[in-house]
Formats: C-alpha cells, sequence, structure tokens
C-alpha cells in the first residue's frame, strides 16, 4: 500500500511516530517529541519523496535512533541562531 505524503498521515502512522517519540522518553530522551520526530522524517528522511509504502515508512520510524533527531534538531537551532544579531542574546549575555 502506497501512502502519499504530500497528504496527511494516516493515524496508525502518527500512532506509530508517537509510540517512537515514547520509546525515546523511556530511554531516557525527553526532549524529543513526536511532533520532533514527524519534522525530521519530513526534512530529512522524505525529504524528495511524494510516496512510500507503508512498510517503508514504518521501517524508517522502527529504525529512527535518537541521535538523528538531535542532530537535525542541533543543526536547525544552529541554523536559526545564524540569522540573529548579537541583541537577540542580550538576555543570555547579562547573566
Amino acid at each position: 500500500m502506497e501512502i502519499n505524503l504530500k497528504n496527511n498521515l494516516p493515524l496508525d502512522i502518527l500512532f506509530l511516530i508517537r509510540i517512537k517519540a515514547n520509546e525515546f522518553k523511556s530511554e531516557g530522551v525527553q526532549e524529543i517529541n513526536a511532533s520532533d520526530i514527524k519534522e525530521y522524517l519530513y526534512q530529512i528522511k522524505w525529504k524528495n519523496t511524494d510516496a512510500l509504502s507503508m512498510c517503508d515508512i514504518i521501517d524508517d520510524i522502527m529504525s529512527l535512533r535518537f541521535s538523528e533527531v538531535f542532530d537535525y534538531l542541533k543543526l536547525k537551532v544552529i541554523k536559526e541562531a545564524s540569522t540573529l544579531n548579537l541583541d537577540d542574546f542580550s538576555e543570555l549575555i547579562t547573566k
């Protein structure tokens, strides 16, 4: 069964993503949630893909390691910070 990634994901896939987030939490990784995982999948893993089989989607989610999502989020923060100027960090600097 092919899943069009341009449409909303089926509920069972969204549920699987939440299960993966809970798995990370049980391993002590509290900061990565289902939204982060979904964003990583769309922005990195499935970036240039319009559709995937249900089996490939499930495999991508189940084989996902928290370090992959963490590295993505780390780069995202660095890119966002690079667009700011020094005044945006004044609250951090004065502490």
